[in-house]
């Protein structure tokens, strides 16, 4: 069986109930919906609604220096789709060739292959760092300490140590983002596509599905499954859940999924997805919250909570919410991401993600929290719906048919650190050109839990002799250009060098400057600052970079 969508030839009996919802936006609390229907009748079933009038089309979440996968011909022919003069390479930004995809897929283009776009292992993928930021670093001769004291700094509090990531053959800021962005993106595309599919099952099922009228529900769980089981990558997974409903006052759909793999067992692994979505005046107009978790076993105390565990294994839980909106061409979201504890009990309840996390106004909440705890051990989550590791915050406002527009990402490996490191970034799309530039900026923020998203400075001395966590006025630059149909940005300009002093220089400190393993006689010694920083003493950080063009993301 092909991969594509297919045609449905049975029809899916049921009977059709009203639907209870707790509040404006079809939340649902731990107790799951109250009713359920296949929407068989014009009662219960809307006459006619297009897909982009109930559906967030456009919407992706990404870093703007993302390349989509589409070749030099499929880039065209999105800027195309889009009907937008713009070059061959526009449409090669993840932002708009993904945003493409989905719109294929959820208008039932079966040339589009599902096989090619769906994973349920990408539900459980996590950022990570890129090879030139934060590397573990030998040092020597600390002055900051005794000045005789030699050892090796953690990795990942360095900010971008190298101009160029070895790796990928990205500048840094580039690669750097592009790495930490590569969970919350794939999590949100997943769940993006699976709603899309979702869609696309009821406008293709030949009228035997339709989308339900205030008040009621669809359940497509059946003729989804048959939909999955076609997709190889999907095999056996067994669907809990394929819904969708409309409140009662006809203003938000919800559409929810639960699935999972292996159950019962050490491997195995389930998904939930919700999403909220309440549609403007027009396709281009609308508002909501996507919501996708990834519930899986491990062994790792670090992260794990040891009144939460199912065969000796930790209960992970891996939670993403996106708030969103859209206004003609600009896009709007902040999307949170962390790690929880807790299982699924029972994936035919609703609203399971909402058990194991602190959710408020749709969105996760980091100012619930579990203890650090001590290093690699368990915590007893208790009561707490708190997070235990990993948390990010990704806000975003970007233009949809170039990509272009301004980022914030934010990160926090636990809950017991005072700061957290960020990139706000800036992109622009030249049209006559045809080519595309990233100016990004790397400072820590307040914690997680209480930032407004203001980079504060640097801390050259994270965690070395002496180490003080108050941030200085300095921060890291970078820009990259992308020239048309290339793969790899050039960067034009950066300002990324110090010692890890605190005064983010040396006079007598030995460190591995080139990041190689080894530390050479002499090597670091008499670093001086390379960093950027504002034109006055009397600007802030945040200030110096709104004088520079960047504004921060209203969703952050």
């Amino acid at each position: 069986m092909s991969s594509s969508l297919p045609s449905f030839v049975r029809p899916v009996l049921a009977l059709a109930f009203p639907l209870l919802l707790t509040a404006c936006g079809g939340g649902g609390g731990s107790g799951g919906e109250l009713a359920l229907a296949l929407v068989t009748n014009t009662t219960t079933a809307q006459a006619s609604v297009s897909a982009s009038e109930s559906f967030p089309t456009g919407l992706v979440v990404a870093s703007p220096a993302e390349l989509g996968g589409a070749s030099a011909a499929a880039a065209s022919t999105t800027a195309r789709a889009l009907a937008v003069p713009l070059g061959a390479g526009a449409g090669r930004a993840e932002l708009t060739d993904m945003a493409a995809r989905i719109e294929a897929v959820l208008a039932g283009d079966t040339s589009v292959s599902l096989g090619g776009l769906l994973s349920f292992g990408n539900l459980f993928l996590q950022g990570g760092n890129a090879g030139c930021y934060g590397p573990q670093l030998l040092y020597a001769n600390h002055e900051d300490g005794s000045g005789t004291e030699s050892g090796l700094l953690p990795g990942g509090d360095l900010g971008l140590w190298l101009p160029t990531d070895a790796a990928s053959g990205q500048p840094c800021v580039v690669a750097q983002l592009n790495e930490r962005t590569a969970g919350v993106k794939h999590a949100t595309r997943q769940g993006l596509l699976l709603m899309a599919v979702m869609r696309a099952t009821i406008a293709g099922s030949g009228g035997v599905l339709a989308l339900p009228a205030a008040g009621f529900r669809t359940d497509l769980s059946t003729p989804f499954s048959t939909v999955l089981a076609a997709v190889p990558a999907l095999t056996g997974l067994t669907v809990h859940a394929a819904t969708v409903s409309l409140d009662p006052f006809g203003k938000t759909y919800t559409y929810r999924l639960a699935v999972s793999r292996n159950a019962g067992t050490s491997a195995g692994r389930s998904g939930e997805i919700v999403l909220q979505h309440r549609p403007g005046a027009t396709a281009a107009a609308y508002s909501g919250v996507l919501r996708v978790a990834g519930f899986d076993l491990g062994t790792d105390a670090t992260f794990g909570c040891s009144d939460r565990m199912t065969g000796g294994r930790y209960q992970r839980a891996r939670v993403t919410t996106v708030r969103y909106s859209r206004h003609g061409y600009q896009i709007d979201f902040g999307a949170r991401s962390g790690q929880y504890c807790g299982a699924p009990a029972d994936l035919a309840d609703t609203d399971y993600a909402r058990q194991v996390a602190s959710i408020s106004a749709g969105e996760l909440d980091p100012a619930v929290q579990l203890p650090a705890g001590a290093p690699g051990s368990a915590v007893v989550a208790g009561t707490s719906t708190g997070w235990r590791g990993n948390f990010d915050r990704f806000g975003g406002r970007y233009e949809r048919t170039t990509g272009a527009g301004q980022f914030l990402y934010a990160w926090q490996a636990g809950t017991g650190d005072s700061h957290a490191r960020a990139l706000a970034v800036s992109s622009t799309y030249d049209s006559a050109a045809d080519s595309r530039t990233v100016q990004g900026y790397f400072a820590f923020t307040d914690a997680l839990a209480t930032t407004d998203g203001s980079l504060l400075g640097m801390v050259c001395n994270w965690a070395g002799p002496g180490a003080v966590h108050t941030p200085a006025a300095r921060f890291q630059s970078q820009t990259a250009t992308l020239a048309g149909l290339a793969s790899t940005f050039v960067a034009t300009a950066s300002h990324l060098g110090y010692a890890p002093t605190k005064a983010c220089a040396s006079t007598t400190t030995v460190f591995d400057a080139n990041a190689d393993g080894t530390l050479a006689g002499g090597e670091g010694q008499g670093t001086l600052p390379a960093l950027d920083a504002p034109a006055s003493p009397s600007v802030s950080v945040q200030g110096e970079l709104v004088s520079r063009g960047y504004r921060q993301p209203g969703y952050f």
